[in-house]
């Protein structure tokens, strides 16, 4: 067995082991491998030619105590299930891990699927989350709900609640639209909220209620853009929000960091970060 650093000519194996390994809609993994595949920062494990497990890594900017972060996003880990229990995770995660520091990057970063998986590697839990529901039988202040993909006004929310929660990817325009078209593989709409002609707030939902992103600049915008995309689909619908949001929900961790070089400190301030690939 042989554990190196992929190649653009290991995509094809790597989508085909995504594919088996995750819950993920052939569209969206297909869009993936076109836009988020960087093998200059994931490492294979190889038996013969053949790849059974993986460890990516893609590059990103948090925003943290008013200063750009180089992190290195960790996605993809997975083992065949015929090459399981053989300390493959660990091998290639520690391959990443110091690649991530030679490479400069200020820290790596996960959702971890099992928490006390990655912290056997030094992962600590570093952002919270709130994870809060619908209810149509609130009554709303007014606003413009508008549906879209506006993207300057995407923004401008997504860097207002970026200065003021730590630990966010910095996004520009390009990016913006990106991660957005990311979730419209899934079929996910963007409803906006606007008072007085302002953007205060967006949310990204599906069809089947699965929301990808809410972020408003307050409670009250939470409130009618979570409950106007529930009577959209016709049911009660969860997201995830900042812990300081104004809404009632269970608060827990989101996202564990490997920090190198004291380079920020954990768990962030009043800490913040949705995940998008």
């Amino acid at each position: 067995m042989i554990i190196r650093k992929l190649t653009a000519s290991d995509s094809a194996q790597a989508e085909a082991v995504w594919r088996d390994i995750f819950e993920e809609s052939p569209a969206f993994t297909a869009y993936y491998f076109q836009k988020r595949f960087h093998p200059e920062h994931s490492f294979g494990a190889f038996e013969g030619d053949r790849l059974i497990a993986m460890a990516q890594g893609r590059p990103t900017e948090l925003f943290i105590e008013h200063k750009t972060v180089p992190a290195l996003l960790v996605a993809g880990v997975s083992t065949l299930p015929e090459h399981r229990n053989q300390g493959l995770m660990h091998s290639l995660m520690n391959k990443l891990i110091a690649h991530a520091e030679q490479s400069g990057f200020s820290c790596c970063y996960l959702h971890p699927v099992a928490e006390p998986l990655y912290a056997s590697l030094g992962f600590v839990n570093g952002t919270e989350i709130l994870s809060v529901h619908s209810d149509l039988t609130r009554k709303h202040k007014a606003f413009d709900l508008r549906e879209g993909e506006h993207w300057d006004d995407l923004l401008t929310v997504y860097r207002a609640l970026m200065q003021t929660h730590d630990g966010m990817q910095i996004r520009d325009l390009q990016e913006m639209q990106t991660v957005l078209e990311d979730y419209a593989i899934d079929g996910a709409k963007t409803l906006i909220a606007y008072a007085e002609n302002r953007p205060v707030g967006y949310i990204c939902c599906c069809p089947d209620g699965v929301v990808y992103e809410l972020l408003a600049l307050c409670t009250p915008a939470y409130e009618a853009l979570l409950d106007a995309a529930a009577a959209r689909v016709g049911k009660e619908i969860k997201a995830l929000a900042p812990v300081d949001c104004g809404l009632k929900g269970e608060r827990h961790y989101s996202m564990q960091y490997l920090v190198f070089h004291d380079a920020f400190r954990l768990p962030l301030k009043n800490g913040y970060c949705r995940l998008a690939y």
